[in-house]
């Protein structure tokens, strides 16, 4: 902590997840078993204790605590403030200027599930083209199926599953093949503005 005394920390978070729900949400997305979980969300609830009893912060509550597997909370202990990672980089370079000028977005991620549009850069994406009125294309690995609710975006997302389309080997040895065809197909049915 004495390191960080005078340093304006802004954290840029990928997601709203709060601290002790991230053992839940994510750590099943990296293999974690459900005792695994279970065990790590008792963990970040300690931890959570901790930083109250010694520093008098409360991170249990705290959106965006929970990002980076917690570091995120941590951080904000020792004086840091949470921000949307996507929101910070947007406001650099000028996404809303650029959105003016747009026919289509096309964006992509891993795995796409409801917590993708939930403070990550797909959702973010989605979210500030719905509104400036330019249509989404997700590019998603695989896609779950909260993904498909047409609460994130409307009719104007569209969303592109390539392990379901391709076949999960070749999406993962072909991948930059397996992206131009499925994208170069997605525009060749649609008629953009001119």
């Amino acid at each position: 902590e004495q390191t960080l005394r005078g340093v304006d920390l802004e954290v840029a978070c990928d997601v709203r997840t709060r601290f002790v729900d991230a053992a839940e949400q994510f750590a099943p997305q990296k293999g974690a078993t459900p005792a695994q979980v279970e065990l790590l969300r008792r963990r970040l609830e300690r931890l959570a204790d901790v930083y109250l009893e010694e520093y008098g912060v409360d991170v249990r509550e705290m959106v965006g605590g929970g990002a980076a597997g917690g570091l995120a909370g941590g951080l904000a202990v020792v004086g840091g403030r949470l921000s949307s990672g996507f929101e910070l980089v947007a406001e650099q370079v000028g996404l809303d200027v650029e959105l003016e000028r747009a026919d289509l977005v096309i964006t992509g991620e891993g795995f796409v599930d409801g917590g993708s549009f939930d403070g990550k850069v797909v959702g973010g994406a989605v979210e500030w083209a719905r509104q400036a009125g330019v249509p989404v294309l997700v590019v998603a690995g695989e896609v779950f199926d909260d993904a498909t609710d047409p609460a994130f975006g409307g009719p104007s997302l569209s969303v592109v599953d390539l392990v379901a389309r391709f076949g999960r080997e070749r999406a993962l040895t072909e991948t930059t093949a397996v992206i131009e065809d499925a994208v170069a197909d997605w525009l060749s049915t649609r008629t953009l503005p001119a």
